[in-house]
């Protein structure tokens, strides 16, 4: 049967040989008869054996101890014994076949067979991951055995001399062998981060409602999702955090790499779950990303790239509420009760984010300039009253007709400017203003000097002011030109309002400077330009922080095995330290210590390169194949600090068998 991906063609085909060992009669004495294959079908037979391994493990899925098994039956099989009387000649024509199997054997593995265990590879099919590591393990010791098959075979000098210049001639006709690769495959301390949530940009506000989740449960809602994706053998999303806003809903998470699919696929679930809407209803809009880039989306969301204002500074406070929570501890004395579920990994991605969030609004303009109306107002103010009016901003006397969301808004953009600025809130409901006023955030930003009036001494405030902003929901205009007529002093009328509350030729009475909703978007659309021109330079900036949040990502991958390192290194130096108790009777115990203290000292400064190596800038697989080396140098298995991934795993030290 023909195998896609696998051509053995392009291998040398030597004849060779496989040795039977038979009884000769009733004296048993051994004998060796030899079958010989022609080149295709040693190819045939080489290939064959190989891929029906193959086939046998990823059906059984039987383990490595296993294979270990097989090979050893097979060395047996094959091993020539030394007190048998083999022909001297007949060994000395058999074993530079052996070499030619064994070179045949190891092509196979480094070529041919190592694209069809990529091709597997890149097939994503978790079932298949120890099959394939086994595949190669067997391979790798089937090479072993006919080694030690032809050393075994070696009997004399003379044969030994022959078969030594044989290998130096291959040696020189064949290019350099290659390292046996890492099995990056068992490097399940890795950790990946993901994204998945609705966007203001595609999904429809019903759907988004469905998801929605109250800041105060952003916490339960991420336990309830932690312990939604537990299995028998561990938790698949042992971290996650809750990001949801009127704009946006969004589940930061991290799971070990090698179950990042399993863990997309219980984040789905659940949300299918929790929203009661199919698959078919909410697929259509969510998005997801994992890795570099959901570590993105992160950094451009706290950046301010992805609001429906490019560059507004209140998504960076909603990321940080939300590492807030994902690192709470929770308790009944906390003001939050419920422990966070942000693990190191997405801790430090969203703390990573606020601050790559502070240092493009540093580096850039992109949050410089107004680009809503009422800001725009404030900032068409500030940039007038010294030509208008002839006085500085802060000086000024402001007036605002109307309380509702715009007036509110007005303020907060004034008092973000000037937080004593002399202000007086004019509104039909006198209470209503004074709310305003008492409004949180309002107060948070200023307010000291300002009032409030009814709309029937509206004309009578006006008079006092030098900056009126109007901003009521009047279908007709409030304010006439004959209502300004007389004034004295200068007046700056800006009228936010549409239906306009400010009539036609206001702006041709004396000493009155008028602007209207069109002037202020004119303002926000040269802004909006200004702050498009920084995105470029935004996303480069993100674009290293990225990489450099990588680098330390990957780093984590380490924790574990160091951990363990460091635990057998302290066991083998308490061990070694009470070996040599008796020699120590007669020190003081400040000896003692200082003794104890200088063997910690020692053991720190032998592994502090290996520490510092695992840190540096590389890599993914570069990094992986320290990790790997790591742990098989010192047969080391991983040590977690959060108990939530150590189940099934071995006790704090412990090594492999």
């Amino acid at each position: 049967m023909s195998t896609p991906g696998l051509s053995v063609g392009a291998l040398p085909a030597p004849q060779l040989h496989f040795l039977t060992q038979v009884t000769d009669g009733p004296s048993g004495k051994a004998a060796i008869a030899k079958t010989e294959l022609g080149p295709s079908a040693s190819r045939i037979t080489l290939s064959s054996c190989a891929l029906g391994m193959f086939a046998g493990l990823s059906s059984t899925g039987r383990r490595s101890s296993r294979a270990s098994r097989r090979s050893a039956e097979l060395s047996g099989a094959l091993a020539v014994r030394e007190d048998e009387n083999v022909d001297g000649e007949t060994v000395a024509e058999f074993v530079p076949k052996i070499s030619a199997l064994q070179n045949q054997a190891e092509l196979l593995r480094s070529g041919e067979l190592r694209q069809v265990i990529e091709t597997m590879k890149s097939l994503r099919k978790s079932e298949l991951s120890s099959a394939i590591s086994e595949v190669d393990e067997l391979l790798a010791d089937l090479i072993d055995t006919i080694q030690g098959l032809r050393d075994s075979a070696l009997g004399s000098t003379e044969i030994r001399n022959q078969l030594e210049s044989l290998d130096l001639r291959e040696a020189k006709q064949k290019p350099q062998k290659q390292n046996r690769p890492a099995r990056k495959d068992s490097v399940e301390t890795m950790m990946e981060v993901h994204v998945i949530g609705l966007s203001h940009h595609s999904a429809p506000v019903e759907v988004r409602e469905k998801l929605a989740v109250a800041e105060a449960k952003w916490n339960q809602y991420a336990q309830d999702l932690v312990n939604f994706a537990r299995t028998s053998s561990g938790y698949v999303v042992p971290e996650a955090a809750v990001l949801s806003t009127c704009n946006r809903f969004e589940l930061y998470f991290a799971s070990p790499e090698q179950k990042k699919y399993s863990a997309i696929d219980c984040v789905n679930a659940f949300l299918r779950e929790q929203s009661g809407l199919t698959g078919e209803e909410l697929d259509p809009y969510l998005f997801n990303y994992s890795g570099h880039d959901a570590i993105n989306h992160l950094f451009e969301v706290s950046s301010g790239l992805d609001s429906l204002v490019l560059g507004e500074a209140q998504i960076l406070a909603q990321v940080k509420a939300c590492h807030e929570h994902c690192i709470a501890k929770g308790g009944p004395e906390e003001e939050e009760p419920i422990p966070g579920a942000g693990g190191k990994i997405v801790a430090k991605m969203l703390n990573a984010g606020i601050r790559i969030g502070k240092l493009v609004r540093t580096r850039t303009k992109i949050g410089k300039g107004s680009v809503s109306v009422s800001s725009a107002a404030v900032e068409l103010m500030m940039s007038r009253s010294m030509q208008d009016l002839r006085k500085a901003a802060s000086k000024v006397h402001v007036g605002i007709i109307g309380a509702g969301k715009m007036s509110r808004l007005l303020l907060l953009a004034l008092f973000s400017k000037h937080p004593d600025i002399k202000v007086t809130l004019v509104n039909r409901s006198v209470d209503k203003a004074e709310a305003v006023l008492q409004d949180d955030l309002v107060k948070a930003r200023g307010g000291s000097n300002a009032s409030v009036a009814s709309t029937d001494d509206m004309f009578d405030v006006m008079k006092e002011c030098d900056v009126v902003f109007t901003a009521t929901g009047s279908q007709v205009p409030i304010i006439h030109p004959e209502n300004l007529e007389g004034r004295e002093r200068p007046l700056m009328l800006v009228d936010i309002s549409v239906p306009l509350n400010v009539a036609k030729g206001c702006e041709d009475v004396t000493n009155v400077f008028s602007y209207s909703v069109d002037d202020l978007q004119k303002v926000v659309q040269a802004n909006a330009q200004k702050r498009q021109a920084e995105v470029e330079k935004a996303k480069k900036i993100i674009s290293t922080e990225v990489g450099k949040f990588k680098v330390w990502q990957a780093s984590q991958g380490a924790v574990p095995y160091l951990a363990a390192l460091q635990s057998m290194a302290e066991n083998i130096r308490k061990m070694e330290t009470e070996n040599l108790s008796h020699k120590l009777k007669g020190l003081n115990e400040r000896e003692r210590t200082a003794v104890d203290k200088l063997t910690r000292h020692i053991v720190d400064q032998i592994f502090r390169p290996i520490y510092y190596s695992m840190k540096e800038d590389e890599a993914m697989e570069e990094k992986k194949d320290k990790i790997w080396a790591l742990k098989s140098m010192f047969n080391l298995e991983p040590v977690y600090k959060r108990g939530i991934l150590t189940e099934g795993t071995k006790p704090k030290g412990q090594l492999n068998p």
